[in-house]
């Protein structure tokens, strides 16, 4: 972390001796960033009850935190060559024990800042799983719970998130964490690669996750977990993941629960685009790798070095309009989220859905202020119109910037409402008209509290209240907020346990309409003003964000 550290510090020019560490995680971990704190594969001894065979061979794992952690496990072959833009494969068997006690590579990405910061291996062969597991297992088989990583799709790892244990460890719960392919290796959409991959195209990161959902339910009753017992869930292009598994017809009877954390299956720009409007995006994505003839486009693209293939602007996250994500491919994601979920995709999965009051906090540092720019009036407006096209006079009227103290607190409720919050409603309202059991929550609580970078309950904020530590640190949250922190993570295992997460200190929290559970340090209740608050009428009336 010393490097990224530095770096942070040059960027920002701020008063870091107060909030530094924390700050930089949680920027990273609002989208998901690559820079990872590596756990030596001597950081502890192994003993032998953590030895366990697996799909594809033995594995040994160590115990630390109160728990057994096992790291780096192969779900899927290394996606090279003729794998590259194809669905994974069977993880390669091994026979001699094989040390899980050290975070895999994540899959090729491109920094997620303006500056080359990447601490962490990258590589093709990433498809690995990492297993978090109670050292004293209750008798009966234990909920299986598994996190999708955010990172607007082009960022993101499971080494990020390597400490679940106080939610394992209280919670009785298993936690799985698989990585997935990102960018144009998760996501590319070809009509060649259609051909070739049975209709499959622009999904094989959706398929990364249902091969590690598989690979759950073949390996969890030897972790002491129920295969029958599987929550999914996410945050940010995480929670988008859990949408489109709801959405896949291929994902059925892969889990039974389902948690979305500001990543909305409604009105999101994160959305599976049609297959056209992916066809396009790769064919202009390929021609600016010089590979343009569609004979020989596919070869000419898996030839390239990986590095290569990150030499384009589309593979980093600089704006909030996005380039890579799931496609309605027809085979793998055969219809949009929000229409599934109406449909009744979840019908018979209890769900959660929830979003963060200051949302866009975490784009304006990241897209504004970490390139050294604060948004005028002119700039918010012109922004606007570029987003919002025909609606932005609307957003502009309802947003305009006279109203706020600066233009970028302006540009900030837009993206926290227009982008998270009323999608978050969307969301719960879509899945209850398909027959789903919704309880949607809010998350308040400002765990750096009014600073100039980062204030409020920002994007990704509520993530450090789910796991004890990101990116090898421990997240030291005062006592009000670790109390905050518990509660949460006593639902969300509670829910794993019985699909309910009404707990003692989250009664009343209705699933009725309009109702959200409204989550601070210092208070926790029901409310009905969320609609009116982020301008849902507003919202409701544009069809696509971003």
């Amino acid at each position: 972390m010393g490097a990224f550290m530095r770096a942070r510090t040059a960027i920002f020019r701020l008063d870091m001796t107060r909030w530094s560490s924390l700050a930089a995680v949680m920027i990273s971990l609002a989208v998901a960033a690559s820079a990872v704190a590596h756990p030596r594969a001597d950081a502890a001894p192994t003993t032998p009850d953590t030895a366990v065979t697996v799909t594809g061979g033995p594995i040994q794992g160590r115990h630390t935190d109160g728990i057994v952690h096992y790291l780096g496990v192969p779900f899927a072959a290394p996606a090279t060559g003729e794998h590259r833009f194809a669905p994974p494969q069977p993880a390669v068997p091994w026979t001699q024990v094989r040390p899980a006690i050290a975070h895999g590579p994540q899959c090729p990405q491109s920094s997620p800042l303006p500056i080359d910061v990447a601490l962490q291996e990258s590589s093709e062969d990433c498809l690995s799983i990492d297993i978090y597991v109670p050292q004293h297992a209750a008798t009966t088989a234990l909920p299986v719970m598994v996190w999708f990583y955010g990172g607007a799709f082009v960022l993101g790892s499971n080494a990020q998130y390597d400490s679940p244990a106080r939610l394992v460890r209280e919670g009785k719960v298993i936690v799985a964490i698989p990585n997935y392919r990102v960018g144009p290796f998760g996501f590319l959409a070809l009509p060649e690669l259609a051909d070739s991959n049975g209709g499959i195209a622009g999904t094989y990161g959706t398929l990364d996750q249902q091969a590690a959902l598989r690979w759950t339910r073949d390996n969890a009753a030897v972790f002491g977990g129920d295969p029958g017992n599987v929550t999914i869930f996410g945050e940010s292009a995480g929670g988008m993941s859990v949408c489109t598994q709801l959405a896949s017809p291929l994902a059925r009877g892969l889990f039974d629960k389902a948690i979305i954390e500001s990543g909305s299956c409604a009105r999101s720009p994160l959305q599976p685009p049609s297959k056209d409007l992916a066809y396009q995006r790769s064919a202009d994505y390929a021609a600016g790798l010089g590979c343009t003839d569609p004979l020989t486009r596919q070869h000419c693209l898996r030839t390239l070095p990986a590095d290569a293939l990150l030499d384009s602007p589309t593979t980093a996250l600089t704006s909030m309009a996005v380039g890579w994500s799931p496609v309605l491919d027809g085979v793998v994601v055969t219809t949009e989220p929000e229409q599934a979920l109406a449909a009744g995709a979840a019908h018979d999965t209890p769900l959660i859905v929830g979003s963060n009051a200051d949302e866009g906090a975490t784009f304006l540092a990241l897209l504004d202020y970490a390139r050294g720019t604060t948004p005028t009036a002119a700039e918010y407006q012109n922004w606007a119109r570029q987003l919002f096209g025909d609606n932005s006079t609307q957003v502009l009227d309802r947003y305009p910037p006279s109203r706020f103290p600066t233009p970028a607190a302006a540009k900030e409720r837009v993206i926290t409402d227009g982008f998270f919050a009323c999608p978050a409603l969307f969301t719960t309202e879509a899945a209850r008209r398909g027959g789903a059991q919704v309880w949607q929550y809010r998350f308040n609580d400002a765990p750096l509290g009014r600073n100039p970078l980062l204030p409020g309950a920002f994007h990704g904020a509520e993530v450090p209240y789910v796991f004890s530590g990101l990116m090898g640190v421990h997240i030291p949250l005062p006592p009000p907020a670790d109390r905050l922190s518990q509660r949460i993570q006593q639902s969300w295992a509670q829910f794993a346990h019985t699909g309910d997460p009404v707990t003692p200190d989250f009664t009343p929290w209705p699933t009725t309409a309009g109702s959200t559970l409204e989550l601070s340090s210092d208070h926790i209740a029901v409310a009905d003003s969320f609609a009116h608050q982020h301008h849902c009428d507003l919202w409701s009336g544009i069809r696509h964000i971003g």
